[in-house]
């Protein structure tokens, strides 16, 4: 019988030269997937045996234990300490051992939204990511990961952020997974796939490799009975029958006493040593368990590994041993065994073992004070997870300490909650929504009325239907509490009020989100206030709001700084950009930016940065910077698509779509914005979004279905916020139609914006100028050509003052237009001569050819037998409205010699004597 490595010369090839490109600096990611005992961790062994030459690369491994029984990243954070990397986490709130008999603390979850949360995720993530690229630029790095299907999820999102980093770096991880692996592991696992790992499915021995392994006699045989799996190929070489038969085998060499031992550390779980495993057998010395575990890893029950740090710690062979093991143990030496196990790990004062502490606890027994000590020890590990920004792993842990508590617990209603905040956290909503009515009723069992207020803020911003009526129904019962205090009342109200907001109770909502925020000032309660103002700004729908809407920034602003609450004062920032810009204001909107931007360089978070770049991009884009505002979006999206935050990817959309718009260019828009808006929920404003990207790429039939569509919905109610970005998109639409009754209508309900001379528009997507420009084109379709004009020609005033330079050549097109048709051909030339100037300067590519058209027409107009060249009239427009020579030079982008050369030509042709002359006589040309 051979004794050597058999087979896997396909992986090995692949591994090997994994391994080398990691030595020269090009990393990546392999995972082993296969089912129990198909030899995953042996082919990783062996390759990195063969090919991992310790004078270029350092070799680390790590270890999933099952059941969650770990802190969160315990694999990664077991590897990295053989490289020194440090990667340090706060310890958990409240981890001091408390025996079956403890009550457990209040462990307090700050109420965090699911964008902070994930921002707070990402940062964790980049942290890590950079640590370990620090390390490998130093020394290439290889880390084994084992058995990643019982991996937490903070270990697997680490996982992925490397796996789309690790080309340009000295970085190899290679992971084994089981297969078939749980549902959630087994989703990750596959997504790798698209970031670049490579997954190498092994297979069963063929017959050839069984008879490598136990000789050509007895192959057919044990091919037969083994089906080719490795693991019973080499334990049946030397132990005939089944793993129960072959686990017999192993034991029967071992003492009584021995076995005892093993089957104590079957319980306890891995890693296993001398000093964690002897308090679970009282009834035995040091000695001889440190004994019994060397006996069975001679006896091939056990493998051992030497560290400096830990000294020698054991691992079964294989999990399936030790579930055989497992088997052999009766209920009620298990049972004992656990609570061994966890009056033990409570001695030893780890709180990093918070999770496998309760698992003991929860396989003791039924017994009150047994639940209890289960419940309290899973919500230390989900508050040790939620510090490292672990909440997935958090809900698994309060989802088991809400499970060992019944109805007759007080404590149960506080686990409920702690359960819901850390689902709302990761987006499971529904379930959020569904414990904390449960903990309502826990609360209202036990007498708990404080409970119920804090059931009724969990999840906060969240506007479906379900959600709005369950989050009502809580907060109505927490404000049926008399006693409660005013603090807390006024944020419950605010609470109330965004959801009444959401059901279309409009004018509810505004009257409940004021008396939050009276209620909230009255306390001087600052993050009631803030509550409240979030609640109340929701509502301000109107332009006559805007002097409500800088107040509650302002509000905002400095709440946030008491509260060091870097998000809420952007937030608060950004209400005073939007509030300053309708009014004209910019060095208000300059004073928040900059505000935005000072907070973005103090603060980690990556959402604060994002803010800044939208707001930066907003800006850029309204003055005619698209290459500052493209990159600012770019970078952006990278934070959002990072966070898997999708509505902060699709304002990427929208910039991209007025882009577009705006430059008359319909490559700005990417293939992923129609895909998602074809996922998106259908709503007034996605609807109007998807119709407005159909005419900016050029598919006007699509268009115009599309605003057949949208046309029923009119008029928008103005009680919702987002009517008037609704009704701006449609203005194209109105106009490819033709559609004049509809462009009445919506030029009745813009018109009230007409007393502010700012810009419309939204700080996290775009400003697009004065609405006195779009009021003007809908005069214009809607048959009032003096009225269009007298709006137009505000607009060019206004888009001038604001410094929104496209718009300033977008209106001087539409003017030129009206100018046109009425006859007036010097001043539309002339307007369309500007039009082109900027156009060009600022590359709008479609405004410039439409003006350069328009031109064309205007010279086809007058008479032909005309004296001047095309040219040479646009030149004489210019200086009929007094621009220099260096002026129009700049305009049309030719040098000043040349302009001059035809200034002179034109007064030649025209016999005039002067500048003066012309422009005085020039109308009558």
């Amino acid at each position: 019988m051979a004794s050597e490595f058999i087979g896997r010369a396909p992986e090995l090839a692949v591994l090997a030269q994994r391994i080398e490109a990691t030595a020269r600096g090009c990393g990546s990611v392999v995972l082993l997937a296969g089912p129990a005992g198909i030899g995953k961790s042996t082919l990783a062994a062996e390759a990195l045996r063969r090919h991992a030459d310790r004078e270029r690369v350092t070799v680390m491994r790590g270890h999933c234990p099952r059941d969650t029984v770990a802190p969160p990243l315990w694999p990664w954070q077991h590897a990295l300490r053989v490289a020194g990397v440090t990667l340090a986490f706060p310890g958990p709130r409240s981890a001091e051992p408390t025996g079956a008999g403890a009550v457990a603390p209040q462990h307090q979850w700050s109420v965090t939204e699911p964008a902070d949360a994930a921002a707070a995720r990402f940062l964790e993530l980049a942290r890590m990511s950079e640590a370990l690229a620090a390390a490998a630029a130093e020394r290439a790095l290889v880390v084994l990961l084992e058995d990643l299907h019982w991996a937490d999820t903070a270990s697997l999102d680490l996982l992925r952020q490397l796996t789309s980093e690790v080309t340009y770096r000295g970085l190899l991880v290679v992971g084994t997974f089981r297969e078939p692996a749980p549902e959630e592991p087994a989703g990750a696992l596959a997504e790798l796939g698209r970031y670049g790992a490579e997954t190498l499915r092994l297979a069963p021995f063929t017959p050839a490799e069984v008879a490598q392994c136990v000789g050509e006699a007895d192959a057919a045989q044990f091919y037969r009975r083994t089906g080719g799996l490795p693991l019973l190929v080499s334990a049946l070489r030397t132990h005939a029958g089944s793993l129960c038969t072959v686990v017999s085998g192993l034991l029967t060499g071992l003492t009584t006493e021995q076995r005892l031992v093993v089957r104590a550390a079957a319980v306890l779980g891995e890693p296993l040593d001398t000093d964690l495993l002897t308090p679970v057998l009282p009834q035995l010395e040091a000695t001889a368990v440190s004994r019994a575990l060397e006996a069975a890893w001679h006896a091939g029950i056990l493998t051992a590994e030497n560290s400096a740090d830990t000294g020698r710690t054991y691992r079964f062979t294989h999990d399936l041993v030790r579930e055989e093991v497992l088997g052999r143990t009766t209920p009620p030496a298990s049972r004992a065994l656990h609570q061994a196990a966890a009056r033990a790990l409570e001695q030893a004062g780890d709180p990093g073992e918070a999770a496998r502490i309760a698992a003991h606890w929860r396989h003791s027994g039924t017994e009150p004070a047994h639940r209890a000590a289960a419940a309290h020890w899973s919500r230390t590990a989900a508050d040790l997870a939620r510090e490292r920004h672990a909440y997935a792993d958090a809900v698994r842990h309060l989802t088991d300490a809400a499970a060992v508590l019944d109805a007759a617990d007080p404590q149960r209603a506080s686990a409920l909650i702690d359960l819901a905040r850390a689902e709302y956290l990761v987006g499971d909503y529904d379930a959020s929504l569904r414990h904390c009515d449960e903990a309502c009723d826990a609360a209202k069992a036990k007498r708990r009325p404080a409970l119920l207020a804090e059931a009724a803020l969990v999840v906060q911003g969240v506007t479906y239907p379900h959600a709005s009526q369950a989050i009502t129904r809580l907060c109505k019962t927490a404000l049926a509490v008399e006693d409660l205090e005013d603090a807390v009342r006024a944020r419950v109200l605010a609470q109330l009020a965004t959801v009444s907001a959401d059901l279309g109770s409009l004018e509810e909502a505004a009257e409940q989100a004021r008396a939050a925020l009276e209620l909230a000032e009255a306390t001087g309660d600052a993050r009631a206030e803030l509550d409240a103002a979030r609640a109340l700004q929701m509502v301000l729908a109107h332009p006559d709001d805007t002097a409500e809407r800088l107040r509650l920034g302002e509000l905002a602003v400095s709440g946030a700084e008491q509260l060091g609450d870097p998000l809420v004062a952007v937030l608060g920032h950004q209400w005073r950009v939007q509030a300053g810009y309708l009014l004209g204001r910019l060095d208000l909107v300059d004073d928040a930016i900059r505000g935005i931007e000072a907070i973005a360089d103090r603060s980690s978070l990556p959402l604060t940065r994002w803010h800044q770049l939208r707001v930066t991009a907003a800006r850029a884009a309204q003055e005619g910077r698209f290459a500052d505002a493209r990159r600012c979006n770019a970078d952006a999206t990278e934070l959002a698509r990072a966070g898997a935050d999708q509505y902060a990817i699709t304002m990427s959309y929208v910039l991209q779509q007025q882009l577009a718009l705006v430059r008359g260019d319909a490559a700005e828009l990417c293939e992923e914005m129609w895909r998602d808006l074809d996922r998106a929920p259908e709503n007034p404003l996605i609807q109007s979004m998807r119709a407005r990207a159909l005419f900016v790429a050029g598919r006007p039939d699509e268009a115009r279905d599309a605003y057949e569509r949208l046309r029923p919905l009119l008029p928008i109610p103005t009680a919702n916020p987002t009517w008037p970005a609704v009704l701006l998109n449609l203005v194209d639409l109105i106009e490819l139609a033709g559609d004049a009754s509809v462009a009445r209508l919506v030029y009745d309900q813009l018109a009230v914006f007409r007393p502010y001379p700012g810009a419309l528009g939204t700080p996290t997507a775009y400003f697009s100028g004065t609405v006195s420009r779009e009021l003007g084109r809908l005069a214009l379709t809607a048959g009032r050509p003096a009225q269009a004009e007298e709006l137009l020609r505000e607009a060019l005033i206004r888009n001038r003052a604001l410094g929104a330079r496209p718009y300033v050549a977008l209106t001087c097109l539409n003017l030129a237009t009206v100018e046109r048709d009425k006859g007036a051909l010097a001043d539309a030339a002339a307007l369309a001569g500007e039009a082109v100037a900027i156009a060009d300067r600022l590359d709008l590519p479609g405004p410039s050819a439409a003006a350069a058209r328009l031109l064309d027409e205007i010279a086809a107009r007058r008479d032909d037998t005309g004296p001047l060249t095309p040219r040479e009239r646009q030149i004489a427009e210019l200086v009929v409205r007094a621009r220099t020579n260096r002026q129009i030079a700049d305009d049309l982008i030719i040098s000043e010699r040349t302009v001059e050369s035809h200034v002179r030509s034109i007064l030649a042709k025209l016999g005039y004597a002067n500048r003066t002359e012309m422009t005085a006589r020039w109308a009558d040309h």
